[in-house]
């Protein structure tokens, strides 16, 4: 890898850290944590993608930890946005007006680039003849941190109930892999990012989805209360 490819990468890694850290602190908002929880969440968010890569590809330290830069930098813009917001009043009507689409554009935006980055990273690591490896690689550390965030503020993930997430983030893995034999590495990163950010953008336009099993309201009931029964029996055999 040479100087400017490595210029280019962290100037890619630090745009997504920001905007996963700004939508992890959008999150942690909305959910009424205070400052700490904030700014973990938001940190959690930009980092947790890259310390599950860093695991799969067996890079110790964890780069995350390696070269505090990111962290630091997720904190600040998480700071920064709670600070901006309160005193602001926190969220107005139109703020929550335009929440939906700024929390859109920043998961978008960071999971584009984090797929790259997260190839860029398997690669590195000596895995550029595995395919597979740099893919997953790629796919882990864009969705990571979403799948984090929504499990600490109590959302289901969105990357398992959502429009296209995963798939766009595996589609933009699988161009930039196709496309970086034969052209450079900025128009390989360009294609890859422009296929995950339309698949992402028009999944939630057009309402893209995978198959789900749809479940009637009576066979819900009965599952619930199955779960009911099961629950009590737990809890009467600890008492």
């Amino acid at each position: 890898m040479n100087e400017r490819f490595d210029v280019i990468v962290s100037i890619l890694e630090m745009t997504g850290t920001a905007a996963f850290a700004a939508s992890g602190a959008l999150t942690a908002i909305k959910r009424r944590f205070d400052l700490f929880g904030v700014i973990i969440i938001g940190v959690t968010t930009a980092v947790g993608g890259g310390i599950m890569r860093d695991i799969v590809i067996g890079s110790h330290p964890v780069a995350a930890f390696r070269d505090p830069a990111a962290m630091a930098a997720a904190a600040l813009v998480s700071a920064v946005i709670f600070i901006a917001l309160a005193l602001k009043g926190g969220f107005g009507d139109k703020a929550l007006h335009l929440y939906d689409i700024a929390m859109l554009l920043l998961d978008t935006v960071g999971l584009g680039i984090f797929t790259v980055t997260g190839i860029t990273a398997a690669m590195r690591s000596g895995a550029s003849g595995n395919v597979f490896l740099m893919a997953f690689s790629g796919v882990i550390t864009g969705v990571g941190g979403g799948v984090l965030r929504d499990i600490f503020v109590n959302k289901k993930p969105e990357i398992f109930v959502g429009n296209i997430y995963a798939c766009a983030s595996a589609m933009g893995a699988a161009a930039f892999l196709l496309t970086y034999g034969t052209l450079s590495f900025m128009p390989a990163c360009m294609i890859s990012l422009g296929v995950t950010l339309s698949l992402r953008l028009l999944s939630v336009r057009f309402g893209w989805n995978l198959p789900k099993i749809c479940i009637s309201g009576r066979a819900d009931h009965q599952i619930g209360n199955t779960k009911n029964i099961k629950e009590n029996l737990i809890n009467k055999k600890g008492a």
